[in-house]
């Protein structure tokens, strides 16, 4: 089994960068509703998943949250004309018939890292759509992530030439070099390049905490010395909890047949022309009743002319 993990709350924004401007005649804005629309037919379309599921963010804090008040804290407030397009995505991905998970207090990352794991158990192929970084840490044998964006699919082949390492060490990187998309403090100063040197030099993290005096680089040595407890923190913040009991079966989440009438009733009203053509006839509603005249007598009738010419 295929089954794809979309990465929802990171694509509300995606999509809505995407596509600058787009509304309806009314003004009512579009451009994520389209992005994020075009982005799930193009999944089912071109990669014609057995199961698909969307996961969100939750508004509550997290854990996350509670070990460092400053997470996520610079981020700036969803715009406003996104807000308003929220709804109805979620209205339009129950009208394909797509299960969402969300859970309150958890982070979509977390839901999805434990979803995926959990289902590779269970013999399917996952493939996470997303383009974030961190997600990268949780590719193996049976895990890739897919950038439907950039039409890119992420195996363990092409972290492990990215960053010189095991998917799941790539928390370590972040560790040394925080993540500025989350507000993880990492160390400042340190980039990607030296984290990995730093990290090969002494052959993994804990030993780099366990023995910084080993460190060669005198501005290194005092720069970990002076930040162990911030790297200790950076790693937990950049670590997804992939315990979370997530309680999926893949065979619930198995695509099912799309509700073309409610689609076609949001596609008209958001006035998504493109997407009302691909509704199949059946997804139109019969409107009356109609018969067929095939003979002139019936049309004259018909008309109320009697048998008149």
């Amino acid at each position: 089994m295929n089954l794809y993990l979309i990465d929802g709350s990171s694509y509300f924004y995606r999509a809505y960068h995407a596509i600058k401007r787009l509304s309806t005649s009314k003004g009512f804005p579009t451009n994520a509703i389209y992005g994020f629309t075009s982005m799930i037919l193009k999944i089912i379309r071109d990669k014609k998943p057995d199961g698909l599921a969307i996961v969100f963010d939750s508004p509550l804090p997290t854990e996350r949250h509670r070990l460092y008040e400053q997470y996520k804290a610079h981020r700036p407030e969803m715009p406003d004309d996104l807000a308003l397009q929220i709804p109805p995505i979620k209205e339009i991905i129950t009208a394909f018939r797509i299960p969402s998970i969300e859970a309150p207090g958890c982070e979509a990352d977390d839901l999805i890292g434990a979803a995926a794991k959990k289902a590779a158990r269970q013999g399917a192929k996952v493939f996470i759509v997303s383009g974030d970084k961190d997600m990268m840490q949780l590719v193996d044998k049976a895990i890739v992530m897919y950038d439907p964006m950039k039409d890119l699919l992420i195996d363990e082949a092409a972290v492990k030439e990215r960053f010189g390492m095991e998917p799941e060490r790539i928390v370590e990187v972040m560790a040394l070099t925080g993540d500025a998309v989350d507000n993880i403090p990492g160390v400042k100063g340190i980039g990607e390049k030296t984290a990995k040197d730093l990290l090969a030099e002494a052959g993994g993290l804990e030993e780099l905490l366990a023995h910084p005096e080993r460190i060669k680089n005198e501005r290194h040595r005092k720069m970990i010395m002076e930040n162990i407890d911030t790297i200790r923190l950076s790693k937990t913040l950049a670590t997804i909890d992939i315990r979370l009991p997530v309680e999926i079966d893949p065979g619930d989440l198995v695509l099912a047949e799309p509700d073309w009438p409610a689609l076609l009733r949001y596609f008209t009203e958001f006035e998504l022309k493109s997407f009302m053509k691909l509704v199949p006839a059946r997804g139109y509603a019969q409107r009356g009743s109609y018969i067929t005249l095939t003979r002139r007598e019936q049309l004259c009738e018909f008309l109320g002319l009697g048998s008149r010419g």
